[in-house]
């Protein structure tokens, strides 16, 4: 009988043993999908505008991503060479920063005006400086709570 229950409760442990955890991608991937649910409901976006605007958003996002890690890289390698760095150095950085920031306005300013083609500029207003930002915040209180597995699809 001691042996049957011992059996139990360990084979009744074994589905919590079994549980892989969340991978990164995987992590990723559902704040995204949160994400798009969010943005594409506080929208109000039809099928139409959905398949127009997401294409859109996501050929921005990925050209700013590209411009910011090109930066990121050269912060890396700069750390790797700490002792190396003079003010010239610094300089051309704090140069090469501005550059960047500039860079990504004028993608914004860009993809700006192929998302207002699609879906009004009312909605891209809200989407650039109110929605966006929505879903950022409710995410980081998430994440402070450590509710991270469940993120909001408002």
């Amino acid at each position: 009988m001691k042996n049957l229950l011992i059996v139990c409760l360990i084979l009744s442990s074994f589905p919590l043993f079994a549980q892989k955890k969340e991978s990164k991608d995987e992590k990723k991937q559902r704040i995204e999908a949160a994400r798009v649910s969010f943005i594409t409901k506080k929208l109000e976006l039809t099928p139409e505008e959905s398949k127009e605007f997401w294409p859109i958003v996501n050929e921005m996002e990925t050209k700013i991503k590209i411009s910011r890690k090109a930066l990121k890289d050269r912060f890396k390698k700069m750390k790797q060479e700490d002792e190396k760095i003079d003010e010239k150095t610094y300089q051309k950085l704090i140069e090469d920063m501005h550059e960047q920031q500039i860079s990504i306005l004028e993608i914004k300013n860009e993809y700006v005006q192929k998302i207002a083609s699609v879906i009004g500029y009312e909605k891209t207003f809200r989407f650039e400086h109110q929605i966006q930002r929505e879903f950022k915040k409710q995410l980081m209180d998430r994440m402070k709570k450590g509710h991270v597995n469940s993120v909001k699809k408002n």
